[in-house]
């Protein structure tokens, strides 16, 4: 019996440094590779910061680094960082302020699906979409998609769009329904959807009737909205406010 039992712990302890080992051996390689890649990366940093303050732009580092290889061809990664980053700087820069802003006027634009028409179809939220649109192009409105929108926002009465001066901003958007207003929104500035307002200028929920609508044209009803513009060869133009 002592015999067996002194057979079964050696065996036992074979098993436990067997197990130790397969287990144990890869943590301490990757452990070890861990250590390789953080002194790498040290060492580059390292490198970097003994460079000197004329090469501390990404562009100038990379001519510096082109100059030096004795490849000079557009396929060496260091002349292709360099042409890269030389069209950026000479070119590049126009383009960041128009970036901006359309980035900004999508966002107003989402805005107005979002709290004028959420629970719309897709076609009633590019309808709210394409009436914010419409007005851009119109002499009687503001000449951008923010200004169109936040017409009048800063009054208690008079804004043009109803949830810029009601509190509804109040409560962020957010969730689904903003993820899609704000598709709605960039599919609508790039001109990607057919017309559906017949150029409408004004609309009003279904369950209302404001005293302007009569002084308009009406075009159309999407779901809950009733879309409106001026009469034809109306002299003078003035805003007209499409909240209830």
């Amino acid at each position: 019996m002592i015999k067996n039992a002194h057979i079964f712990l050696g065996w036992g302890l074979v098993i436990a440094v067997l197990a130790t080992t397969l287990i144990g051996l890869p943590k301490m390689a990757g452990a070890s590779m861990d250590l390789k890649d953080q002194a790498r990366w040290q060492a580059r940093a390292s490198n970097l910061q003994n460079i000197g303050a004329e090469f501390h732009s990404t562009s100038n580092l990379a001519k510096t680094m082109s100059e030096r290889q004795l490849d000079a061809r557009i396929s060496n990664p260091y002349m292709l960082d360099y042409q890269i980053t030389r069209d950026l700087s000479q070119g590049g820069l126009a383009y960041i302020a128009p970036a901006k802003t359309m980035t900004r006027e999508t966002n107003c634009l989402a805005e107005a699906v979002y709290y004028e028409a959420r629970s719309e179809t897709t076609d009633g939220q590019k309808a709210v979409a394409e009436v914010v649109l419409n007005r851009v192009e119109h002499r009687a409105f503001p000449n951008s998609v923010c200004a169109v929108v936040y017409q009048g926002a800063e009054r208690t009465t008079g804004c043009q769009f109803s949830f810029t001066c009601d509190g509804s901003t109040a409560k962020l958007p957010y969730g689904k329904h903003w993820e899609k207003s704000q598709t709605i929104a960039k599919h609508m500035m790039i001109g990607a959807n057919a017309p559906l307002t017949n150029r409408a200028t004004h609309y009003h929920t279904t369950g209302v009737s404001p005293k302007w609508a009569p002084s308009l044209r009406k075009l159309r009803k999407y779901e809950t909205h009733v879309f409106y513009r001026f009469m034809p060869r109306k002299r003078r133009l003035r805003p007209v406010s499409v909240a209830p």
